[in-house]
């Protein structure tokens, strides 16, 4: 099916503008050619210099039992309402197409999907392919090559929905970007150039899974969208999965909080109900829409369903469809708690400019007085005569009487001693600054970590197969563990430590001979296997 290329050093292609179909799949078992399906598949199409273009992902229904999911943690229930390979195929194969496909194991993947487009009499060839587990044991002298390990040293980050095909299809991304982009010497792509693939008909329909759910700072519902494939083109949700997901939303958000449990059963219903991240963003935005429009059927929203509301908007991550009724409720409370709150100003006149000193007073806390008071503390006069009654008053008992303009001065000054505070320094604010940039300027770009791995020049063909076909390197080797968390360990014990055996020995010495036999033999396997125990451990 697929055809090599390699990112190389020796030039080629400029691969930051080539289009990469990044996949990764989940299945039943290890070896199609025995029964085994695919059950989960995640694409990410991409630029080389990681721009990433469009995304999907999706159960499969297998057809058959899956008894591996502490593996992927894929259950049967997950994929009872899932596409079959059949369903999907034709977007597969849009997916693929026009692109250099990138496994990490590509082998593992060409077989599987061999196997399943076989299935529907549909033959694969010539398609460009990238082995992004090749190319990082051709470039990388490091300890374990599996995806994990080698995204993390490459992007400092580990993956966050692990043995998730979207999840490790976007890990897998992020890392081939990364090695294209930094690399300590360019790499160019040798090998053919995307072309477009034979085509079937497209139904859209998708499950994907939220795998790897997590709190986080920002909530489960949160995480849940972010899990979910950033669709180009998402198709509409299925409408009884959309309903079952609202229902159950309700629910959830009945007692203001969702928790995890909760989480997993809207995961399981989003998959049903074929969500994207699009999508479930607007699921979640209608949902809130329609309980703002309760809350305002009575004309008034009150603290109590503002409370609900913007409880619900945290968790929908959707806070600014509620926005106006925040703002109105913050301006509500600055007003009686603003640095002017305890300042009542009586305006003398209807002028404009008493208008805005006035509108200003009351945003920062004001109350305007009607009639002079003791708790008055100041007139603004815009052009009235001293006899007027209520400047009589205020000379009387001694309230300043001051124009607006020179009101609006010493409102503002007011505000703005009590928004600093009691430490306010502006000599320390400069100073700050200043040894900010002073370290800033001093400290130079940390080389990155993953170059110290980096080959001092990629392994020749026949290295490659030495090291790593050949497997003569058994515990350099600690890395070979296939989707299904199977690991094959082989030791290797040097020759120099085997210790040959004389043609012939007399019969007297015989016994002797096998004895220590017995005891070398016993001795080595009781090293082996302390050996191998400190190493599981």
């Amino acid at each position: 099916m697929f055809v090599r290329g390699h990112l190389t050093r020796q030039g080629g292609v400029d691969p930051r503008a080539l289009t990469f179909a990044v996949i990764d799949l989940e299945t039943t078992g290890l070896h199609p050619n025995r029964g085994s399906r695919v059950c989960e598949l995640g694409i990410v199409r991409m630029r080389g210099d990681g721009v990433v273009l469009d995304e999907y992902s999706t159960l499969v229904n297998p057809g058959l039992r899956i008894t591996n999911d502490e593996f992927h943690e894929i259950t049967n229930a997950d994929v009872k309402h899932a596409p079959t390979f059949k369903d999907i195929a034709g977007d597969v194969l849009a997916y693929l197409g026009d692109a250099i496909v990138a496994g990490h194991n590509l082998d593992f993947h060409e077989k599987f999907l061999v196997a399943e487009f076989g299935r529907l009499g549909v033959t694969l060839q010539n398609v460009p392919g990238l082995c992004t587990l090749v190319t990082a044991r051709i470039q990388l002298d490091r300890w374990g090559y599996k995806l994990d390990n080698v995204a993390n040293l490459i992007t400092g980050e580990w993956p966050s929905a692990l043995h998730s095909a979207l999840g490790d299809a976007r890990t897998l991304a992020a890392t081939l970007a990364k090695l294209i982009g930094s690399a300590p010497q360019p790499l160019a792509w040798r090998g053919p150039a995307p072309a477009p693939l034979p085509s079937l008909p497209r139904t859209g329909i998708v499950a994907p899974r939220a795998a790897g759910l997590r709190k986080g700072s920002e909530g489960w519902l949160a995480t849940l969208t972010a899990r979910l494939p950033q669709m180009a083109y998402p198709p509409p949700p299925r409408s009884d999965g959309s309903r079952d997901y609202r229902t159950l939303l309700a629910h959830a958000l009945s007692d203001g909080r969702i928790v995890s449990d909760e989480a997993a059963q809207l995961a399981t219903l989003a998959a049903r109900a074929g969500l994207t991240q699009s999508t479930a963003r607007q699921v979640h935005e209608e949902f809130l829409t329609a309980a703002r429009a309760r809350a305002e059927a009575d004309g008034v929203v009150s603290s109590a369903e503002l409370k609900e509301l913007q409880r619900a908007a945290r968790e929908l991550a959707a806070s600014h469809l509620i926005s106006d009724l925040e703002q109105a409720a913050a301006a509500n409370r600055a007003r009686s708690t603003g640095p002017l709150k305890s300042w009542r100003i009586l305006p003398v006149g209807e002028s404009a400019s008493i208008t805005e000193v006035v509108d200003f007073a009351v945003e920062h806390g004001a109350k305007v007085a009607v009639n002079i008071t003791k708790t008055v503390r100041l007139v603004v006069n815009d052009g009235a005569r001293d006899d007027h009654p209520q400047l009589a008053k205020a000379h009387a008992a001694g309230i300043d009487v001051v124009p607006p303009d020179q009101a609006r001065k010493i409102l503002e000054n007011e505000v703005a001693k009590l928004r600093h505070g009691l430490f306010a320094n502006p000599a320390g604010e400069v100073l700050a600054g200043q040894l900010a940039a002073e370290q800033a300027a001093a400290t130079r770009p940390a080389r990155p970590e993953w170059y110290e791995s980096w080959r001092p020049r990629e392994l020749t063909p026949a290295e490659y197969h030495a090291t790593f076909v050949q497997r003569r390197n058994g515990w350099k080797d600690w890395d070979d563990e296939d989707d299904s968390g199977h690991r094959e360990i082989r030791i290797t014990i040097p020759a120099s430590t085997q210790r040959a055996q004389p043609a012939r020995m007399p019969a007297a010495k015989q016994n002797g001979g096998c004895l220590s036999a017995v005891i070398l033999i016993g001795g080595l396997l009781v090293g082996v296997a302390e050996l191998v125990r400190q190493v599981v451990t």
